[in-house]
């Protein structure tokens, strides 16, 4: 194959390997042996940094950011998987929080592009996007020396194309398991966790946070059997809490205590994913034998921004507030927030879904507090295929609004237009939700006019 030597080749490189549709995107174990066989033939970068591996249906996103800050303020050199991506490829390979260099993409996509040519023809069959986007992240962590990995699952857990470290020492977290992907993962909260807890090897140390019944009784089970030590962060490490106007907590654990931790990122979630961050770092430091500075953990999750996640813009004449929730779990806790933040009042909403979502059940709750809705999509302009079709035909969404007695409605063609309608009527909250593919074309905008 030709050498790689820009940005937009890389991409396009990369992009070649999206297939047609979501269930060949998750292949099931078929899909794990095709990564292990492409990792063997790179010389298994996995197995090489400590890894804290993040499942979970709310909330992973947050949660591997959040450990990733707080290991890179006690000094670790960190890499941090994130996916999906928002604004640039390289946020799904960052180490200590920052984009690698674009050079460095194109050199160490370069390194390894033979190993994946030569694993796309082997009996296993061609590799996918995700695959080979995993695989690029596990060998730049191990090229620029990690200590540490954090790494989010794509999809579920058990046949996820993360799920391939060999490490014995591996720490799952699994965050909040809710209903997302029902037509992979299962219909029910025992399916699902039974997939996310497939994370869950052998002697591991597990965190999770406050389940279900269902999806507890599932984790626990899976932990016996696995001879893991689980932890449950229930909750009861916080006290103190605010919220207006901006999130505050104290937070004990491990007969440690860590008083008027202050979050930039906001909503009532982010201190119940922070929390799980900080046992499982608390929980690495008696493992690992190091120590954890309080004035440095509370100046970094001070400084911390995860962008598209219930973030505030403020612009001339109005704010506008975008979250990428996209199940129905999310959205409930988004909107619950909303009202703490701007109580007694209704929204303009601006919406778009990716096909397959639940998207009947998330405008349930959207409609209470709407005033108006403007529906789009994404996607409309990309020149790869593979992205073709990948966002819900608005039309389709309008009939469900009409079927749940929501008028007050109106279609743009793309994100763009769809922004400048929302933004006609000054003096008014905008939301902007439903989908993280949503934010990643209005976010660019959205952070200029905030600047001007």
């Amino acid at each position: 194959m030709k050498i790689i030597r820009s940005e937009k080749q890389a991409l396009h490189y990369l992009f070649g390997f999206i297939p047609k549709g979501e269930v060949f995107m998750y292949p099931g174990p078929v899909g794990v042996n095709r990564m292990k066989h492409l990792l063997l033939l790179i010389g298994n970068p996995q197995n090489v940094p400590r890894f804290i591996h993040v499942a979970g249906t709310s909330g992973k996103g947050s949660t591997a950011y959040y450990i990733s800050t707080i290991l890179r303020s006690l000094g670790f050199n960190v890499g941090l998987g994130a996916s999906p991506h928002l604004l640039d490829m390289r946020e799904r390979f960052q180490v200590n929080n920052r984009l690698i260099s674009k050079q460095e993409f194109c050199t160490y996509l370069n390194e390894i592009a033979p190993m994946i040519e030569k694993a796309s023809r082997s009996k296993f069959g061609k590799l996918t996007y995700t695959e080979v986007t995993t695989a690029l992240a596990y060998y730049i962590f191990f090229r620029k020396g990690a200590e540490y990995v954090v790494m989010e699952t794509h999809l579920g857990g058990l046949f996820d194309a993360t799920n391939v470290i060999e490490r014995p020492n591996k720490l799952a977290v699994i965050t909040k398991i809710g209903h997302d992907h029902m037509h992979i993962l299962g219909t029910t909260l025992k399916e699902i966790a039974f997939q996310k807890a497939g994370i869950i090897q052998m002697s591991n140390i597990v965190v999770t946070t406050k389940q279900h019944p269902q999806a507890l009784r599932v984790i626990k089970k899976i932990s016996r059997v696995k001879k893991a030590k689980l932890y449950v962060v229930k909750g009861e490490e916080t006290k103190n809490v605010s919220l207006v106007p901006e999130p505050k907590f104290d937070f004990s654990y491990l007969k440690r205590t860590i008083k008027n931790i202050t979050l930039q990122m906001l909503g009532s979630f982010q201190i119940q994913n922070c929390s799980q961050a900080l046992a499982t770092v608390m929980l690495l430091s008696e493992r690992d034998k190091f120590n954890v500075s309080t004035k440095k953990v509370k100046y970094a999750l001070a400084h911390a921004l995860f962008p598209g996640r219930m973030q505030l813009f403020t612009l001339k004449t109005q704010a506008v507030v975008i979250d990428g929730a996209h199940n129905p779990q999310k959205m409930a806790m988004f909107i619950k927030n909303l009202k703490a933040y701007y109580p007694q009042q209704k929204y303009n909403f601006l919406i778009a879904f990716k096909k397959g979502k639940d998207y009947r059940s998330i405008l349930r709750y959207v409609i209470p507090l709407a005033q108006k809705i403007v529906i789009t999509s994404f996607f409309n302009q990309t020149n790869f295929q593979g992205f073709a079709n990948f966002a819900e035909d608005p039309r389709i969404i309008v009939k469900v609004l009409s079927s749940l007695h929501f008028e007050d409605y109106c279609i743009c063609e793309n994100s763009e237009e769809a922004l400048r309608m929302l933004l006609r009527e000054e003096n008014k909250v905008g939301v902007i939700t439903g989908s993280l593919y949503l934010l990643s074309e209005v976010y660019p905008k959205l952070k200029l006019m905030s600047f001007k």
